[in-house]
């Protein structure tokens, strides 16, 4: 009877245990500021680790924001410490095949039902808050304490280190920021809040690691799944950055853009000192041992030796407290650091490069109850120099031909950035103000008007009046024009390949050319229905091909300092997708050859210069509708093969093309609408004739037409 009711009583304490905290509730939002497109949850895990299979959604870590290119299976926060001589580790995600999973072992962080925050340091952002750090704060927390979930005994969680944890992402819309996001996580020892024992309990060699499943595939173009998907990695160590870098070794992805993509421990704050080996004088001025920081693979297969998966707190506290890969080498295995490294580059070449990447920082000798470790790291991504792209790894020894020194350059300057955010600016009295750099100007507020053939770029005057942080003076210099060229997003680098087609500045502040605004300027500012923007620049693009996606933005820039160029807003914080073509057709009804409905390219040979590469990414355009129409396509028999419903009012594409290739921020003229040539039960059409006829909703009137398919 007495075992009877401690049983009773102990499931009492777990029931009490698992709804005492709130009930959890799962949310992942997308970083939408910069073109870094990386995601973030309420639990701890970082990335969408089914992007692979379901491309349609949020992205895991793309970039260019929207390109398909992808960098991330799934990441998250190991800690792990000795606790009363036990040793304990939380992890926040774990080399698992379907990733996240609320009710899976390794997954030991849980929220109270809190959703994430959004806040934003830009005053005309929705999310405007005077404490925000970035453009786009995403802010949430969790804790490892729940010990018990939905009823169940979290797996392998029985001795929680009782922590709790308050993430932070900070982004940005500059220049040089366009592949960072930084993350500062506070961690607390709240053990004697909810351990149970009186006063808690200190964590002694506390570790903090970033695991991470870093990966590089294009996920619109890429046939391969599985394990398959992940195997082609190459994957390097950047010893003066704390970094480790990946990038696409073995694929034959087409298109395909070549990228790098690294995550770096940038930095602690812990006991009054930036703990980091990069300050190792004042962290033993402060009496304190200096930290490792040191990286870690393994296999996601398990493996042996050297790349054998940790599966246990005691392997993974091994791990974090080892120095890879020595720690790991049996007796009489005199390979050195220089052969591993050597397989982590190539492997992927013949399909075995699936490897897992952890990045340590400790020990910190013991954070008491109540006290509070913080740690930054950040998330980089880039795009190889312009004389890297295209180019496809070969058999080579070794991989130089798109992983050298050279092909890093962006990358190493988008870390080095993330490093001056990290430190910011010192202030008169020692402390450090962190994220406090000098800025370029505000980002213009941009408007694209279309007609035939041309498109109108509007833009306000706001950026003119930007204060910078640092300097306190407004610098504003002058306003810079970008468009793509044809084709550009079929091969997945529209975000990033956009050409300066014009630049107007200021006589005086001597970064430009002096050309002035009188040829952009108007006599009066515009305005817009529905649009409170007054504009004053207006510059029209002529020569706007029908039917093509072209990306057009406006930035700023300023004078630049004393051996630095001018700062420039980001290309892609204001950019559009344009597509020139027809306006909505007001004279419908007319018999004049000029307002009559058609069809380009007519005829449609398979694959069209635009189309992308499958059968679910082709498309035709029809023109010259009326504001509210349907589309019906007719075989010569008669039979009707697809109907489509057109409003200019909301039709911004809806095929996969638009999906694949282009981003929500499109403009289209008002007067076309795509079809992508497949029929109601989404099968391919046979080369033939088709007939079509196009009935405007609001008059009733029809015209008719054909065009040839052809294969």
């Amino acid at each position: 009877m007495k075992q009877i009711r401690l049983l009773l009583a102990l499931s009492i304490i777990l029931l009490l245990q698992d709804f005492s905290y709130g009930q959890q509730v799962f949310e992942r939002r997308a970083v939408t500021v910069s073109n870094l497109g990386i995601s973030y949850t309420n639990v701890g895990v970082i990335g969408r680790s089914n992007v692979n299979s379901q491309p349609v959604g949020l992205p895991s870590m793309a970039f260019p924001r929207d390109s398909g290119t992808e960098h991330l299976f799934e990441a998250g926060i190991w800690l792990g410490a000795q606790v009363q001589g036990d040793t304990r580790v939380s992890t926040s995600s774990v080399t698992r095949a379907g990733g996240y999973s609320e009710a899976a072992a390794g997954f030991e962080f849980t929220n109270d039902g809190s959703l994430i925050l959004e806040r934003s340091s830009l005053p005309d952002s929705p999310n405007f808050a005077p404490s925000a750090v970035s453009h786009q704060d995403l802010i949430s927390e969790f804790s490892d304490r729940r010990t018990v979930r939905n009823n169940q005994p979290v797996p392998g969680h029985e001795n929680p280190l009782y922590a709790d944890v308050r993430m932070e992402t900070y982004n940005w819309n500059f220049g040089f920021t366009e592949g960072i996001s930084i993350i500062r996580y506070d961690i607390t020892n709240n053990s004697q809040i909810h351990s149970g024992q009186a006063g808690g309990f200190v964590w002694e060699e506390f570790y903090f690691s970033l695991y991470s499943n870093m990966v590089v595939r294009n996920v619109n173009t890429t046939i391969e799944t599985g394990s398959a998907f992940f195997n082609k990695n190459g994957m390097g160590w950047l010893d003066d950055f704390y970094a480790f870098y990946v990038f696409d070794r073995g694929s034959t992805d087409e298109p395909r853009i070549n990228t790098h993509a690294a995550n770096a421990i940038l930095g602690s704050e812990y006991r009054g000192v930036d703990f980091h080996p990069r300050n190792a004088e004042a962290v033993q001025a402060a009496g304190l041992p200096v930290p490792e920081v040191s990286p870690d693979f393994w296999l996601f297969s398990a493996g042996t030796g050297a790349f054998s998966r940790p599966n246990n707190d005691l392997q993974r506290y091994e791990r974090q407290t080892g120095i890879w890969p020595q720690s790991l080498l049996p007796e009489g295995d005199n390979r050195t650091l220089d052969d591993f490294r050597f397989a982590l580059r190539n492997d992927g070449f013949t399909s075995n490069g699936n490897y897992i990447q952890s990045n340590t920082i400790g020990p910190f000798p013991e954070v008491e109850p109540g006290e509070t470790v913080t740690i930054y790291v950040a998330f980089v991504a880039a795009a190889m120099p312009e004389q890297f792209q295209g180019v496809v790894p070969g058999n080579e020894p070794n991989v130089d031909n798109v992983d050298n020194e050279d092909s890093r350059a962006n990358l190493v300057e988008s870390i080095d950035w993330a490093y001056r955010l990290y430190d910011g600016q010192e202030n008169e009295d020692g402390t450090r103000t962190r994220f406090l750099v000098p800025e370029p100007p505000a980002v213009p507020i941009m408007r694209v008007e279309l007609d035939a053939g041309i498109a109108s770029v509007y833009w306000d005057d706001r950026a003119e009046f930007s204060v910078d942080p640092v300097s306190g003076e407004q610098d504003f210099a002058g306003y810079r024009l970008y468009r793509s060229k044809l084709g550009d997003d079929l091969e997945g680098i529209i975000t990033q390949s956009a050409q300066m087609i014009r630049e107007w500045d200021l006589p005086e502040s001597g970064a430009g050319f002096g050309t002035g605004f009188d040829e952009i300027r108007l006599d009066q500012p515009v305005t817009f229905e529905g649009d409170p923007t007054e504009y004053r620049y207006r510059f029209d693009v002529t020569g706007m091909l029908s039917g093509w996606q072209y990306l057009f933005a406006v930035t700023a820039f300023d004078e630049g300092e004393e051996n630095s160029p001018p700062l420039e807003s980001s290309v892609n914080a204001n950019a559009v997708r344009v597509f020139p073509g027809t306006a909505p057709n007001e004279n419908f009804s007319s018999n004049d050859p000029e307002y009559k409905v058609g069809v380009y390219p007519n005829p449609y040979r398979v694959n069209a210069a635009w189309d992308g590469g499958s059968s679910f990414t082709r498309k035709i355009m029809f023109y010259n509708l009326p504001q509210r129409a349907e589309i019906r396509v007719y075989t010569l028999a008669g039979e009707i093969v697809a109907k489509l419903q057109h409003d200019s009012e909301t039709y911004i594409g809806d095929t996969r093309w638009f999906r694949d290739f282009s981003s929500s921020n499109r403009i289209l003229p008002g007067g076309e609408h795509a079809w992508d040539l497949l029929s109601e039960a989404n099968q391919n059409l046979a080369t033939g004739l088709y007939l079509y006829t196009v009935r405007d909703r609001d008059s009733g009137h029809v015209q008719r037409g054909r065009f040839a398919l052809i294969k």
